[in-house]
């Protein structure tokens, strides 16, 4: 027999828990002790509920920060290492021969410019670039076809293939990133004890003076503040609060930088 869903096993064991509490409050609650209720005992209990709901939506929603945040951070961490990884390589070119050179660092600026200028509001829709790709493969193509005749030229190619090897990798992890999502059923228990939270007060009988309201109110903002900020971190690329492609513009600034050194006195051959 196959394993049971861990969607399935999460229901039932909820559905459990539930009927625990109806069996626990049906057959065991004062009334059944032959004991009169009091008023301390209910409010003792209805502030245990209270904080139980209150307790469930906080863990509920650090856990779904806690993991956005924290793919949030290695997002940004890996553009920044392929943004470096870009410039090795960039560097590593000036070692080749002058047309394998002009070739590779043209090929560079192209494929760092269309990932800055273009890829980035597809990883926001949880895709990359094709043309990206395509243009990233020609930079390896051309760094594989360049000339390695003697020691300084073979050891420039290599550099260029191992810092190449590190923008794939990182490019990799960013593609991952872009698709990773929270589970839906965290979403779901997120959702369910936020909107009980918020209609707890009410299902109590909360008198509707406007001082009342006002704090219901209150907890509504911040309930629907909590969700709405958890929904804006589940994206590592998405605005407002996802990753920006500033890496790959500092890249580019590098790129220039080189250029420069190159075109003065005392550049590399």
């Amino acid at each position: 027999m196959s394993a049971m869903s861990p969607y399935l096993t999460s229901l039932l064991a909820t559905l459990g828990g539930v009927a625990l509490a109806v069996l626990l409050g049906r057959f065991l609650g004062p009334g059944r002790r032959g004991r009169a209720t009091t008023a301390e005992s209910d409010g003792q209990a209805l502030s245990l509920i209270g904080a139980v709901l209150l307790s469930s939506f906080i863990l509920l929603t650090g856990f779904q920060v806690a993991g956005s945040w924290s793919a949030l951070s290695t997002a940004r961490s890996g553009t920044y290492q392929e943004a470096r990884a870009l410039a090795d390589t960039y560097w590593a070119a000036g070692g080749l021969a002058p047309p394998d050179r002009v070739r590779v660092r043209a090929l560079l600026r192209v494929y760092t410019g269309d990932v800055r200028g273009a890829e980035f509001a597809d990883l926001a829709r949880g895709v990359t670039s094709p043309v990206a790709w395509d243009d990233l493969d020609r930079v390896r193509s051309a760094v594989g076809a360049a000339d390695a005749s003697g020691a300084p030229r073979q050891a420039a190619r290599t550099a260029a293939q191992s810092a190449l090897a590190v923008v794939y990798q990182a490019r990799t992890d960013r593609a991952a990133l872009a698709t990773a999502r929270m589970p839906r059923i965290t979403w779901l228990a997120m959702l369910v004890a936020g909107g009980f939270l918020i209609a707890f007060p009410v299902l109590l009988g909360l008198s509707p003076a406007r001082r009342h309201l006002v704090a219901l109110c209150f907890v509504g903002a911040a309930v629907a503040f909590a969700v709405c900020l958890t929904a804006q971190l589940d994206n590592a690329f998405r605005r407002p609060l996802g990753v920006r492609s500033t890496a790959f513009g500092l890249a580019e600034t590098r790129f220039q930088q080189m250029d420069a050194e190159s075109a003065g006195p005392g550049s590399r051959p």
